[in-house]
């Protein structure tokens, strides 16, 4: 299919740094200048011809999207591909790239609406729990993100009409570096985007070192160890959904050649009989792992001795995820009043806390930022 890109704006978006990092990762050589022009050009032998690309200095010269277009015709003509696919590869060299198919063939399937949607969902969940643990790495992951976990989202793009089932390729744009990269991708601290993809791939590394743990040893030591590296419940559920429903599930990290990385590219395989521990492994976590500075807005239920004798224990029943869980408590002296009372008046309370599991149980341990939650009169309930 002949394809011409006669977008401006979307011309416009080619970086000049993106167009180099490009020309130079596939054996195109810089020649030197134009004359006086503010332009580099770029030369390469195909076919017993000279090619040549001319590379602006500026982006604020007159006819830069013209400019890119030629650039983009010339390498369509030379690759012998259409410019769409030119201009997708030109977009990539200023990104990170996460490209997810199916190992079974489904990419040929068309997707109905409803399973664009869940596979969009799954793939932001993955990226999602990746990102979060950048910040901070731990075995489950709820409430509101942050706001360089949010603006990372924000920036990731979706590969627009180019895929017909179960595939999808994301875009991360990433700044650009001067040098290759070395320390977590960088000799300096790591952009945070860049940080994010990088710790994807840490993460999804020791998932597949965690499976095969599972398979020969003890299945829980084996995804415990892998949490320090980003290994959590919402990636294993992710994981295991677009294992399932892409009947085995291939992943590939690609880094943007503007800011380059001595860190190969990867390539992770998740089975159908994979996405079974993973869900498994992604319970084990909710279950087992504790829940540090969680919010939790609860009633007090029972108290271990009556108000007179109150020595700080009680019960108070929180809902999770829409499960009605209890939690023991010992509260510090200075709260007894508060608690008394909610129980009393069957108030609801506000408080921070440590949700750990305790055999068949669970406690809420050190809690504190107590109060209690005012009751609306007009309520009914």
């Amino acid at each position: 299919m002949i394809v011409q890109i006669r977008d401006r704006e979307a011309l416009k978006s080619i970086s000049i740094v993106s167009l180099r990092a490009y020309l130079s990762s596939r054996g195109w050589t810089d020649t030197g200048g134009w004359g006086e022009r503010p332009i580099t050009v770029f030369a390469k032998e195909h076919e017993s011809r000279t090619w040549e690309i001319l590379v602006p200095h500026r982006d604020t010269i007159g006819g830069y999207a013209e400019n890119m277009a030629e650039s983009v015709a010339v390498l369509a003509q030379v690759e012998q591909r259409s410019q769409l696919d030119v201009y997708y590869d030109l977009s990539a060299s200023g990104a990170d790239v996460i490209r997810m198919r199916s190992a079974n063939g489904l990419t040929k399937e068309p997707l109905s609406l409803r399973q664009s949607a869940t596979l969009f969902n799954d793939a932001m969940s993955m990226i999602t729990s990746a990102a979060r643990a950048v910040e901070r790495p731990q075995a489950t992951y709820r409430g509101p993100l942050s706001s360089d976990v949010t603006e990372f989202l924000d920036n990731v793009r979706p590969l627009p009409g180019h895929h017909q089932g179960y595939e999808l390729t994301l875009h991360s744009p990433v700044p650009a570096g001067f040098e290759t990269q070395t320390d977590m991708g960088d000799d300096y601290f790591a952009p945070f985007p860049r940080r994010a993809t990088l710790k994807l791939a840490e993460a999804l590394t020791h998932s597949s070192e965690a499976i095969f743990g599972a398979v020969i040893d003890d299945p829980l030591v084996s995804f415990r160890q892998a949490v320090s590296h980003g290994v959590s419940a919402n990636l294993c559920d992710a994981l295991a959904n677009l294992a399932k429903k892409g009947e085995g599930i291939e992943i590939d990290l690609f880094w943007a050649p503007v800011r380059p990385s001595t860190i190969g590219e990867h390539r992770f395989q998740f089975s159908e009989f994979s996405a079974d521990i993973l869900t498994e492994a992604a319970s084990s976590y909710r279950r087992n792992e504790p829940q540090l500075d969680e919010t939790v807005v609860a009633q007090v239920v029972a108290l271990a001795r009556e108000p007179r004798e109150f020595d700080g224990r009680a019960t108070i029943l929180y809902v999770q995820d829409g499960r009605p869980i209890r939690l023991n408590v010992q509260f510090e002296e200075l709260s007894y009043t508060t608690v008394i009372r909610a129980f009393e008046n069957r108030n609801p309370i506000s408080l921070v806390g440590d949700i750990y599991r305790t055999g068949s149980g669970y406690e809420l341990r050190n809690p504190r930022n107590l109060t209690s939650v005012p009751v609306d009169p007009n309520d009914p309930h």
